[in-house]
């Protein structure tokens, strides 16, 4: 992606605490969008243990809180009125503002300028959990720096909403696994950018090196980059970073470049 809209226009062009394991698609990536700037600080909630704050409750009709229709959600370009560009999906995290995508989808670094807004549960228009502003994005340097697809992923900060509160205490969030793990069965959740809803998939991920694997699964176009690969155990053992058709998707192998990461991320400002 260039700059504004065209980066997302771009990245529509491209088709999860440590101890590695986090407690309770290939064609050349596309360029990345700008973040959106953070909302003013508006005051966060009483620290609590991580196990005493739950998800909210949700609206008739809305996705259950801690759900992956609930956590999985759709980037777009500086408000909901645009086109979405890739997905995301909340990963539980210390400070219960974390979300994952494909690091082609974001450009690293604080936001300048409109950008990027996450929007959980997108569905026909609408926001049942509302939109979040990014307040960093968290990239390895080798994808940064080198775009070598083996590390093509992101971790995203949000800010918390104008009532002060985390996005993983409304919708709750899946855990990450970063132990390295491939061919397993996963299910796959993505926002295709010419529709207004998810498409879901399950089947079975197939390690194909050391560090990549793939996914064989019909309709996972352009804005489904990003996407979480959610093992049986409900863990984030991949995401969705290209695929030489809408029908094979590839991730790279979370091993310890990611644990690496989420532990950047979740160190600052979290």
């Amino acid at each position: 992606m260039v700059t504004g809209v065209l980066c997302a226009i771009a990245a529509i062009g491209a088709s999860a605490a440590m101890t590695k394991v986090v407690p309770d698609p290939g064609g050349s990536p596309a360029p990345r969008t700008a973040a959106a700037p953070a909302a003013e600080p508006t005051p966060s909630l009483t620290s609590l243990p991580q196990s005493a704050k739950q998800p909210q409750l949700a609206a008739p009709g809305t996705p259950a809180p801690g759900t992956p229709a609930a956590f999985t959600g759709a980037l777009f370009e500086g408000a909901v009125q645009g086109r979405h560009f890739c997905t995301a999906t909340v990963v539980q995290s210390p400070g219960r503002n974390l979300i994952v995508t494909a690091g082609h989808c974001l450009l690293a670094g604080k936001p300048t300028g409109q950008g990027a807004v996450f929007a959980p549960a997108y569905a026909g228009g609408t926001t049942p959990y509302g939109t979040w502003k990014i307040e960093e994005v968290f990239e390895d340097p080798r994808w940064d720096g080198g775009a070598d697809d083996d590390y093509d992923l992101a971790f995203v900060r949000l800010a918390p909403d104008a009532s002060g509160r985390n996005i993983e205490d409304v919708t709750g969030g899946a855990p990450l696994d970063t132990t390295g793990r491939a061919g397993e069965q996963v299910t796959v959740t993505g926002y295709p950018a010419d529709r207004k809803a998810p498409h879901t998939c399950t089947a079975t991920a197939v390690r194909e090196t050391p560090t990549r694997q793939r996914f064989d699964c019909a309709g996972f176009p352009s804005g489904t980059s990003g996407s979480a690969w959610i093992a049986r155990d409900g863990r984030i053992i991949g995401i969705l970073t290209g695929g030489d058709t809408d029908d094979v998707s590839t991730s790279t192998v979370l091993g310890d470049y990611a644990a690496t990461l989420y532990a950047r991320a979740t160190a600052t400002g979290s």
